[in-house]
């Protein structure tokens, strides 16, 4: 087993990237191997490769990905990445509650993953305008977790 932990950020404001090199810092801070990659410059046969997967990634519009990772997306939905039975993965998903569906691509991104045999690792974290408070809670829980899994 991989002991380093991919973290992918899908973004259109920039708000999906900061918490994931937020992240990313802390985690290589704690001695956690990881890698930082913009879902834009990614393409869903690469997955097969990954192992441990960290995905934070935003809703634009009504439950749509952000436009720089739309080819991602629906390759991923249209199930070109094949079968992932290795991939072990989180996914941080970015969202306005005014919106009829919140965090709609993190939750879409989650059911196509597990429809190709990933398995999620940790349970999704669905945030709002204004996470700082969830994100904190949410790292406390999930940074130990992730070091035990990688040994």
């Amino acid at each position: 087993m991989s002991k380093k932990l991919d973290i992918f950020f899908g973004s259109e404001t920039g708000n999906a990237e900061t918490l994931a090199s937020e992240i990313s810092d802390e985690l290589t801070d704690a001695g956690v191997e990881n890698e930082v990659t913009d879902l834009s410059d990614y393409t869903v046969d690469q997955l097969s490769s990954v192992e441990n997967a960290l995905i934070v990634i935003s809703t634009w519009g009504e439950g749509e990905p952000p436009p720089m990772v739309e080819e991602f997306y629906y390759d991923l939905e249209d199930g070109k990445a094949g079968d992932l039975p290795d991939l072990n993965y989180t996914i941080v998903a970015l969202g306005d509650t005014s919106y009829d569906e919140f965090c709609g691509c993190g939750r879409k991104v989650d059911k196509h993953l597990e429809t190709a045999g990933g398995k999620s690792f940790f349970e999704r974290l669905e945030l709002d305008t204004f996470y700082e408070d969830e994100v904190a809670e949410w790292k406390t829980k999930y940074y130990p977790k992730i070091q035990e899994h990688l040994g």
